[in-house]
């Protein structure tokens, strides 16, 4: 339901109105099994299995890679591009649910053979939050695309 006031509200035959509701609704729905009382969390995380980066010569590549104590990946491309190419990072938590905090790649070097990331956390203190290193473990997915000169 769109709440009062809000733009969907006041435009009846909006279609963003239905849009509006069916997220609020998968919302609470995913809220409530997360903090459900049959959800278990399992102390040790599954294994990560690395894949074989996908790559063509010159295009698109993709690496799954896992940080290391001071929270980096470092990514070495499967084939060296003629350029530093664009760059995309995703981290990944696996303790989602457990805090109240969030995680995010930021890049910090990008070549034209390597790419180093780093995932930060925020845990909220006290209503000013604070940013620390996210540490060893985290998933991160790279994806690397050739920039093209139009």
């Amino acid at each position: 339901m769109a709440m009062r006031g809000t733009p969907a509200r006041r435009y009846v035959g909006s279609p963003l109105v239905g849009v509006l509701r069916s997220l609020d609704q998968r919302a609470r729905i995913a809220g409530r099994a997360r903090t459900g009382a049959s959800f278990e969390q399992n102390p040790t995380p599954p294994e990560v299995t690395r894949p074989a980066p996908v790559a063509a010569p010159g295009g698109p590549a993709a690496a799954v890679l896992v940080t290391r104590e001071d929270g980096r990946v470092e990514w070495r491309l499967p084939s060296p591009y003629g350029a530093p190419p664009a760059v995309a990072a995703t981290a990944v938590d696996p303790e989602l649910g457990t805090d109240e905090r969030t995680v995010w790649a930021a890049l910090e070097e990008v070549t034209a053979w390597c790419v180093v990331a780093r995932v930060w956390c925020s845990r909220g203190r006290g209503g000013a939050g604070a940013a620390e290193p996210a540490g060893p473990g985290l998933t991160v997915h790279l994806m690397a695309f050739p920039l093209t000169r139009t």
